[in-house]
């Protein structure tokens, strides 16, 4: 992880977005960052990533995700898993069918460099739209939406090659004036429907996650995503959520999905304690973690956990149902001297009630 501490020697080099305007985020500008086999006109690795989806989904050139996703890339949604570049322009085709306003404004880009020319970078996106055409979840409600989405894209060579995507669709239905739940019945049943063979998947991650099996190292001591990474787990797995909240500001801000808004290390105990305190015997595990340096001296630090436990108690997804329930989220914190400013956490609360309905396998 990480070869050179991008949070700190390279700010300067590749700066962040967040703070810049769209002209600045698109103006040509030479090769400032070694980028083995990228395409020339992109100059760093953050580029990359607002150029290439600008686009695609400004100038709505979808064709260019052949040539910026692996002709094999898996992409991973708490939906279920998704394979290759085709897939990839069946999808955004499909989704600007139904949104053919659809902006999106990307707030930050928080990246590591995992090996030589193997980039990790956790890309934040607000996108604006209109439901203007059907689509999977119903005819056009015509409807206005804001919805955030997270992609942490694995990038080698000008291709993502690997993508853990998680967006909030149960903030988007609700907005559009469709019923949450409603929805996940239905893709349960369908899910029933074609049995539990190609939802395997989901039975593996939720093993191991329970059996503690993150996919990185922690982040060392000195990296300012290990008291983010020590947070979630001492709050998760611990059940210590008062100890783990000092990592917090006594003044922070968070934005959790469903449109959760929280004020201080209280709003976050009780966003926490609202996610884990229906489960039962719950673990998370980090995932990937890295971190980028902001104006003002603040840090970016990007964590990308999963979270599993049974679900045996009433709460804010309704009664209990004695089902494992599989969580894929990403966290981004805004970080001042030490402290967790805010936070922006999104999984898709869509794909937790589709399973708490029955779906997605046994």
């Amino acid at each position: 992880m990480e070869t050179e501490h991008a949070w700190k020697g390279l700010a300067a080099i590749v700066p962040s977005p967040a703070g810049r305007s769209i002209e600045d985020l698109l103006s040509p500008r030479p090769r400032r960052q070694a980028l083995t086999g990228f395409d020339a006109d992109y100059s760093d690795i953050v580029d990359y990533i607002i150029r290439c989806t600008h686009r695609i989904w400004e100038e709505k050139n979808v064709g260019l995700c052949r040539s910026h996703y692996g002709r094999d890339c898996s992409i991973h949604t708490l939906a279920g898993p998704v394979t290759g570049a085709e897939a990839v322009v069946a999808n955004t085709l499909a989704t600007l069918a139904a949104f053919p306003d659809r902006s999106l404004i990307g707030e930050d880009v928080i990246w590591s460099e995992d090996a030589p020319g193997l980039f990790h970078t956790s890309h934040r996106i607000v996108s604006l739209m209109t439901h203007l055409g059907d689509d999977a979840f119903g005819p056009a409600t015509l409807r206005r939406a804001q919805v955030t989405t997270i992609a942490d894209c694995l990038v080698r060579e000008n291709r993502i090659i690997e993508e853990w995507l998680v967006r909030d669709n149960a903030h988007l239905l609700r907005q559009l004036g469709i019923d949450p739940w409603t929805v996940a019945r239905s893709q349960a049943e369908t899910d029933r429907a074609e049995g539990s063979a190609g939802h395997a998947w989901r039975g593996e991650e939720i093993m191991r996650v329970l059996d503690g099996r993150g996919l990185v190292a922690h982040p060392p001591a000195d990296h300012p995503a290990a008291g983010p990474a020590a947070m979630l787990e001492m709050a998760v797995n611990a059940a210590r959520l008062g100890d783990a909240s000092h990592m917090m500001s006594v003044s922070a801000e968070g934005s959790w999905p469903s449109g959760r808004k929280w004020v201080g290390r209280g709003g976050w105990i009780g966003a926490m304690n609202q996610l884990t305190a229906v489960l039962e015997a719950s673990r998370v595990v980090i995932d990937h973690w890295a971190a980028t340096a902001l104006p003002h001296d603040e840090i970016a630090v990007a964590l990308r956990w999963s979270l599993a436990g049974r679900h045996v108690r009433q709460g804010v997804y309704g009664p209990a149902t004695g089902r494992q329930l599989l969580v894929l989220g990403v966290s981004h914190y805004r970080i001042r001297n030490g402290r967790v400013v805010e936070d922006v956490t999104v999984f898709d609360e869509l794909a937790v009630l589709r399973q708490l309905a029955g779906g997605l396998g046994a």
